[in-house]
């Protein structure tokens, strides 16, 4: 069960970013993060509704609770930034590379960093290395000028998917984690209205979409609380293993429904990447 709780999260998150390819092709992306971030916080309500697990949080928590909701927007804009002018077999890898931060600030606390866990990052490395260097082969239509732009958004996103889960991490001795995600996910939807209206957009321009918003919303919810369901569980690391793998389901979407061309060598890369990934995950 706790494979499948796991794998379940999986299929939902790479479900979940092939359809920002999608959306951020035809509307702008502030406002479809906007409506994803709003529609997955009024699922996440629900959910708390119905299992009446709803807590109260001490205002010792705001300052924590602040930054990683800031932290979870400005990751949104990276991603849907990344994906809306790079090819996902290129960004994806490289936004899945934020469980290396989770190592390394376990290094800085002083835990031991084993010869696996060495290992893993240089498979990492190098699948990434494969991925990016071959990136002209799979996706003639993107500029060299856009892959490097995707690049660093989607290094972008790694970077503030880190800081959000390394904050958030550390919010659980305030309340649980549901109640925290969703105080997160409210902080992530008010701090991004600023940003629209400092650039002039429509909340709602991309309304036209709602129904696919509204199900990468759900899709988003129920990936979280199957992982964290999941931690109630025997042997719940192995549903971070599971999870893991998201990106890798979003390569064979976009392979599958988007037709974007894969060589055998950058197939390699993209599994030698998450292999590693998903080591770290779980260790």
């Amino acid at each position: 069960m706790t494979v499948i709780l796991g794998l379940i999260a999986a299929l939902a998150w790479g479900t979940h970013d092939i359809l920002i390819r999608w959306v951020s092709q035809k509307s702008n992306i502030y406002s479809c993060l906007f409506m994803v971030l709003f529609f997955g916080f009024i699922f996440q309500t629900a959910y708390l509704v119905f299992t009446s697990d709803f807590a109260s949080i001490p205002i010792s928590a705001a300052g924590p609770i602040l930054a990683s909701g800031t932290a979870f927007m400005l990751a949104g804009i990276a991603i849907y930034k990344a994906f809306e002018i790079g090819p996902v077999q290129l960004v994806a890898p490289i936004v899945a590379t934020y469980a290396i931060a989770s190592i390394l600030w376990g290094v800085v606390q002083g835990d031991p960093l084993t010869a696996f866990q060495i290992l893993a990052v240089i498979a990492v490395f190098v699948g990434l290395y494969i991925v990016v260097s071959l990136g002209n082969t799979g996706d003639e239509q993107t500029s060299s000028g856009n892959r490097i732009h995707a690049v660093l958004w989607a290094a972008m996103a790694s970077f503030f998917f880190a800081l959000t889960f390394g904050i958030g991490q550390s919010m659980v001795q305030y309340a649980p984690e549901m109640m925290t995600i969703l105080a997160t996910r409210l902080v992530a939807l008010t701090t991004l209205i600023p940003v629209m209206i400092f650039l002039k957009t429509p909340l709602l321009g991309a309304r036209k979409q709602w129904k696919i918003l509204a199900t990468m919303g759900g899709l988003d919810a129920l990936a979280l609380s199957s992982v964290l369901t999941a931690g109630n569980l025997p042997n719940a690391s192995y549903a971070s293993l599971a999870a893991s793998l998201f990106g890798m389901v979003t390569i064979l979407l976009a392979w599958i429904f988007l037709r974007e061309r894969m060589t055998p060598l950058q197939w390699l890369g993209v599994i030698t990447t998450f292999a590693g990934v998903a080591y770290l995950a779980w260790s």
